[in-house]
């Protein structure tokens, strides 16, 4: 059992700090900052479940305006304010700027904000980092690693750590990218930022929809569709209305498989989607909100090739891909009770993900003959063990049907009380509410494994009637030839209590501050058989048997977060303001490591003695953050131009760092500090009537504080993940033409190098001075996990012609090949039944059209 508070004492820091930060503002103004604004409308009274303004147009402003118009925003959830106007970190995606370029994957989000980074594994399988935030990748059979990216779909939490469901961007009213920690409203999932995503909500006023279909061809790959409609119907006119939008995709592959499951194009995705809203609307003080909205993906491979074979080639033996089902309810009601609004909200997610790979190397050593003669391929064993990467042996190496398959059920609600803004105070107090249960099977079956691996002649005679093995009744496996079996059970409840107020000081000064409570618990199950689960015994006669692994955990933590924010308006244009706010996330439990005194256990104890430890912890707790930022706003030249920027430092301590031990067994601990440091620039321009101009700067600087063991990091390593610049530029034309009016937009993003680890150095601690230090005997010192993901350089651009009622446009995207590689990944443990690292890619360069009809 752990019990972990949050130190009340950190809420006091050092003011030192924030100075620092304010007297690198002179240096902000020197640089053009800003945002992209949109086209204004009807804005809500409150929050996401109130009336939506029109989906937001821009960059561009109303055309052959002379300024650029508002964006509207829910983002500090107390009302609806000018994007200009919050005192936060915050950048506003623009939907039509996507649906015109033939983009909308949950991955291109990145393209249109700074600092963020999104990392596509395959679809559904997406990392978001923000402000140099991470300490590593992420384990897909990992239940207990928790994002630092909250994505919210409306009020509803939908993140999971490597797996939010990739819901297209369409139908929606805009997308707000909110930087930084944000746990006083958003709670444990915020820690370095919340992506949220608002849908637009019915209109009962009138009858509207669209239609569109669109078709592009990817170079080494095969051609993508995609069909989507919505229609919003008034039900009651002035009372009740319907909304709803359907799309329906197959996105084709550009990875060829040329293992014995050999197939062109393999990582191809189809996905069916929908979605129905329905607002009723009984009094003007009332508004009651429902939806449900549905994803049904299925990919028949992963986006990863191998760095040994040509580009975009891939070699399994068997068949690989993903599949989500995400189901989701939503409720709502805002009710205006004259000092505030009461808005409630409920939400349902039922979610079955599925993961399958052929890592078919990874066992290869299984079938080599160590230890009884060669009598061919095809009998046991199958081949003699090679010297080097032979894809004739490798072939011979049966399918490893990895599969992970997982339930996810989770059930939140949250309250809260919001003030009007017409007094000196404007409040929200508010309480949150979830229960989540996740259930995940991890399973490894290979055909023939028991009788064609070298278990009988390397570990015999075993616990069963004829003395061969047996996985199932030796090893305690799901099945007979089933090389691993884990099951994880995660039940977890989590209550919050958090209040947030700015006292209007004068007209122009204002001073916030909020608190969160929170208290959560969380019971852990784990079972794990296999021969990759187990550890090897003797029973009474002497005889091998498997040793099963299983624990129970349970851990509890609880403590209050703070926030504090101080604004002040030079003038109706030019807003300037500092915060310091608290981040946290949950802690977990971890999966067991073997103790013994030889072989894989005795691996296991050695190398955990080495680091310090006797044993693997249970569990570990929370870490932390506190983030300090200043930064400035201005709309300026009469409305044509916006300057935005902001400078970060962030504390982070107490660090989640999973430490992977040599005996391929692996547990987090809270290790280590880790600082960030950098700034954010935005800025659009009106350059004429018809051509509007934006561009985003970030400069991140996050490295290790000190040295951390875990994860090998020497004091003063930069952190993985993290490129220290990401930049973008986009020109967008508006004119008539003719009978119609004509859009043309292009738009580049530049993300730096990255790297997979702190460094390229295998580390261990000194066994006199306890220090880490390089560890020569180890691959002579070398990280075997090391890699360098390099730049990337993303250009796009448009066509679009709007007759009325029907629009058509030509799109490409990655023009020029600028964006191939976007992660790399360590070769099996035995490299030399493998081609190489393997290596994520991104989609090629894709040229398409679309058609949209407007009724």
């Amino acid at each position: 059992m752990l019990k972990s508070s949050v130190d009340r004492a950190d809420a006091v820091r050092p003011v030192r700090i924030v100075s620092r930060l304010l007297a690198s503002g002179a240096a902000l103004a020197l640089i053009a900052p800003g945002i992209a604004v949109a086209a204004p409308g009807a804005t809500p009274p409150v929050g996401d479940t109130a009336t939506q303004q029109a989906p937001a147009d821009a960059p561009q402003a109303s055309r052959n305006g002379d300024e650029l118009n508002d964006i509207v925003v829910t983002a500090t959830r107390s009302g609806a304010q000018s994007l200009q106007k919050v005192p936060i970190a915050v950048s506003v995606v623009n939907v039509d700027q996507i649906t015109k370029s033939g983009q909308g994957n949950l991955s291109d989000l990145a393209k249109f904000t700074p600092s963020l980074v999104i990392t596509e594994g395959a679809p559904g399988f997406n990392k978001f980092n923000l402000r140099g935030l991470a300490t590593g990748g992420y384990v897909t059979s990992d239940t207990s690693d928790r994002p630092l990216v909250a994505v919210y779909l409306d009020d509803t939490p939908i993140s999971v750590q490597g797996q939010t469901p990739d819901l297209k961007v369409y139908d929606l009213d805009r997308v707000e990218v909110l930087r930084g920690p944000q746990g006083t409203l958003f709670g444990a999932g915020s820690m370095a930022g919340t992506v949220r995503f608002v849908t637009a909500k019915p209109d009962v006023k009138s009858f509207f929809g669209t239609a569109e279909a669109s078709g592009s061809t990817t170079e080494h790959g095969a051609g993508s569709y995609n069909v989507r409609g919505m229609v919003n119907i008034p039900l009651i006119k002035d009372e009740l209305a319907v909304r709803g939008n359907i799309f329906v995709g197959d996105d084709g592959g550009f990875i060829d498989n040329i293992g014995q499951h050999r197939v062109d194009n393999a990582n191809s995705n189809r996905s069916t989607q929908g979605r129905v809203a329905v607002r009723w609307t009984p009094t003007d003080k009332l508004i009651v909100d429902g939806s449900f909205t549905y994803e049904n993906s299925r990919a028949k491979g992963l986006n990863t090739g191998l760095d040994g074979l040509k580009p975009y080639q891939y070699e399994s033996n068997g068949a690989e891909g993903t599949r989500d089902l995400f189901k989701l309810y939503t409720g709502g009601v805002d009710y205006d009770a004259g000092f505030a609004n009461l808005v409630v909200t409920a939400a349902y997610t039922d979610r079955k993900i599925g993961f399958n790979a052929s890592p078919d190397p990874q066992i290869g050593y299984y079938f080599a003959n160590y230890y009884a003669p060669f009598t061919g391929a095809g009998k046991y064993p199958l081949y003699a063990p090679p010297a080097s990467y032979n894809h004739a042996v490798t072939s011979l190496i049966p399918a490893e049907n990895y599969t992970i398959n997982q339930n996810l059920n989770d059930f939140m609600a949250e309250a809260r009380l919001v003030s009007k803004n017409d007094g000196l105070v404007k409040w929200t107090v508010g309480a949150f509410y979830e229960k989540q249960n996740r259930h995940l099977v991890q399973d490894i079956p290979v055909a023939g494994f028991d009788t064609l691996s070298y278990q009988n002649a390397a570990f015999g005679p075993f616990a069963t009637p004829s003395g061969l093995y047996d996985s199932k009744t030796v090893d305690g496996a799901f099945s007979s030839n089933d090389i691993f079996s884990g099951l994880q059970d995660v039940h977890e409840h989590q209550f919050a209590a958090y209040a947030d107020g700015t006292w209007h000081v004068t007209d122009r000064l204002d001073l916030t501050a909020g608190l969160r409570y929170f208290n959560f618990k969380e019971s852990y199950f784990l079972y794990e058989g296999g021969a990759f689960g187990v550890l090897l015994g003797k029973d009474a006669q002497g005889r091998t048997t498997g040793i099963t692994q299983s624990i129970r955990s349970t851990l509890k933590s609880n403590g209050v977060n703070p926030r504090f924010n101080v604004s002040y308006k030079l003038d109706e244009n030019v807003l300037v303001y500092a915060e310091a706010a608290k981040g946290f996330r949950y802690g977990g439990a971890n999966q067991p490591v073997p103790l013994g005194t030889a072989g894989l256990a005795g691996r296991c104890t050695s190398q955990l003695n080495a680091y310090g430890y006797s044993a693997a912890p249970n569990t570990f707790g929370p870490d932390k953050l506190w983030n300090y930022t200043i930064g400035e706003k201005a709309k300026l030249a009469g409305g044509r131009v916006t300057l935005n920027a902001s400078a970060y430092y962030i504390d982070w301590s107490d660090v989640q760092t999973r430490l992977r031990l040599n005996c391929s067994y692996f547990f987090t601990d809270n290790k280590g500090k880790i600082a960030s440091k950098g700034v954010e620039l935005e800025a659009a321009v009106k350059a004429t009537p018809n051509i509007t101009l934006n561009g985003s700067f970030s400069f991140n600087d996050s490295s290790a504080r000190g040295d951390i063991p875990t994860v090998g990091a020497f004091d003063g390593d930069r952190t993985p993940y993290s490129p220290q610049v990401t930049a973008s530029a986009g020109a967008f034309y508006d004119a008539d033409l003719g009978r119609g009016s004509l859009h043309l937009q292009a738009t580049y993003k530049y993300i730096s190098s990255q790297q997979t680890t702190f460094n390229n150095f295998s580390t261990t601690l000194d066994p006199t001075t306890k220090k880490l230090i390089v560890d020569k005997a180890s691959n002579g010192g070398a990280s075997q996990t090391y890699a360098v993901i390099p730049e990337s350089h993303n250009a796009s651009a448009s066509i679009a012609y709007d007759i009325g009622k029907y629009e058509f446009g030509i799109f490409g995207n990655n023009l020029f090949d600028g964006v191939k590689v976007i992660d790399i990944q360590r070769a099996t443990y035995y490299a030399i039944y493998q081609a190489g690292s393997r290596v994520t890619y991104a989609r090629p360069r894709t040229i398409g059209v679309r058609a949209k009809v407007k009724f």
